[in-house]
């Protein structure tokens, strides 16, 4: 158990700043400064395609500061970790969901498990997130430019005249700690769409 929270807390140390410009109507991510570099190449590619429905575990949280965002995440995905053991429930994606454009940031941080369990406790919940349309923006590039996938996605939906069923999300495809150049880091961003 340790060791699989041990890792999910280093993924998101890896998360430590957030940049209200990257995204509109969202936050963005960012790694620590050696992953920094706008000379790396992005490569996004857009596939509308259809989900299914997913069983999502999320704790809503605040990060009264941007300092503070590193903590909450690794906080709530400790915790998240920790009941899936528990309840003997599988993972299947690491997501999350932003709220807010400035402080306080307002995150949902979320994982896909294989079921939802029969009762959740602490600062746990659970729902079902409904499948259908989705614009999904693959992105393979460091974090600070996913704003990219945003654009793209935003651009398309003009374009095509589509408008978003409910809020855009993040799934996070790879681990930064066992990716060793950071244009290799995925990160989806699924937009569903009416």
């Amino acid at each position: 158990m340790k060791k699989e929270i041990s890792k999910l807390a280093l993924l998101w140390l890896f998360i430590i700043c957030i940049s209200s410009d990257q995204r509109p109507g969202v936050i963005s991510l960012l790694p620590i400064k050696h992953w920094v570099n706008d000379t790396i190449p992005v490569k996004i590619t857009l596939d509308k395609t259809a989900f299914n429905d997913m069983n999502i575990l999320f704790i809503t949280d605040t990060a009264a500061t941007t300092d503070g965002i590193k903590d909450v995440l690794g906080k709530a995905y400790g915790e998240i970790m920790q009941f899936v053991q528990q309840n003997q429930l599988q993972p299947l994606k690491f997501m999350a969901w932003y709220g807010s454009v400035q402080p306080p940031w307002i995150m949902n941080v979320a994982v896909e498990v294989n079921k939802i369990p029969e009762a959740v406790n602490g600062r746990i919940h659970s729902k079902v997130q409904p499948g259908g349309e989705v614009l999904i923006a693959h992105i393979r590039g460091p974090y600070d430019q996913v704003g990219q996938a945003y654009n793209a996605i935003g651009k398309w939906m003009n374009e095509n005249t589509r408008k978003a069923k409910s809020a855009p999300f993040e799934v996070y495809i790879n681990d930064p700690a066992t990716v060793k150049d950071p244009s290799e880091i995925q990160t989806d961003v699924y937009q569903p769409l009416e």
